[in-house]
């Protein structure tokens, strides 16, 4: 089995930490092929950051889904997985609604712990968006500067231990999402320190994307997610062109 593992902003160094928990969590046999996106921003952090992101998402399939048996958005947000999932002919996972889904099987209420407050907005409309916000007990977030995303983790560690800890205790969560890029893993590594179940999107995405492909859905020839039409096009990257096209 073949995972392609789509990183919508372009810190290469995001990628790879993701990619090695990806590996972590993937059955053997399961290839994780990770890509960075080709433009965008340093992190996905707020709506219109998501809007680039998502032209970013299908960007990447075009050029790297042929060959793989489904693909991973990862960037907790989950841009453009509606627009991936209507555009590519494999199944299309999200981290984020990846991980709801999978706190949802562990506990009535669930909290989602973040870096930054724009990153807070964005999380709760997105479980809104995917209709999983009826048991999100809270979404909490640093406000703190932070000099450099890809040290994010080791920096602000104890902190995001202590929101998790007062999201169980003020809020009643009974599953802790740590929700991000920059903070993969973070679930995995403080587990013993937190007395609830601790999610991280990449490992919940790689196991709901290895299930999906076992399952061999059919691809959807009605509804809304039924492959669109091709029509003319202009700018775009020459194998998103080809695939809005139709153009061989």
């Amino acid at each position: 089995m073949k995972l392609l593992l789509i990183n919508p902003n372009i810190t290469a160094a995001m990628t790879e930490s993701m990619a090695d928990e990806a590996r972590r969590f993937a059955s053997p046999g399961t290839d994780i092929v990770a890509v960075t996106a080709a433009f965008g921003t340093q992190y996905v952090e707020n709506r219109a950051e998501a809007a680039i992101a998502s032209h970013a998402v299908l960007d990447a399939l075009a050029k790297h889904a042929p060959g793989c048996d489904a693909a991973i958005v990862c960037a907790f947000g989950d841009p453009g997985l509606a627009a991936a999932r209507e555009f590519a002919d494999i199944p299309v996972v999200g981290i984020e609604e990846a991980a709801i889904l999978t706190a949802w099987m562990l506990g009535r209420r669930y909290s989602i712990i973040c870096l930054t407050p724009r990153l807070r907005t964005w999380y709760i409309e997105c479980a809104q968006e995917h209709g999983l916000a009826g048991r999100l007990a809270s979404v909490r977030a640093l406000d703190a500067p932070i000099a450099d995303i890809t040290h994010a983790k080791q920096q602000f560690r104890d902190r995001l231990i202590e929101h998790c800890i007062r999201a169980i205790d003020q809020d009643e969560a009974e599953v802790i999402i740590f929700g991000g890029g920059p903070i993969a893993g973070l679930a995995r590594e403080v587990r013993d320190d937190i007395p609830v179940p601790t999610l991280d999107g990449v490992s919940c995405a790689v196991r709901m994307a290895e299930a999906l492909v076992g399952l061999r859905p059919r691809a959807p020839m009605r509804g809304s997610f039924a492959r669109p039409a091709t029509k003319p096009a202009k700018g775009l990257a020459p194998e998103l062109m080809r695939r809005i096209t139709g153009a061989t």
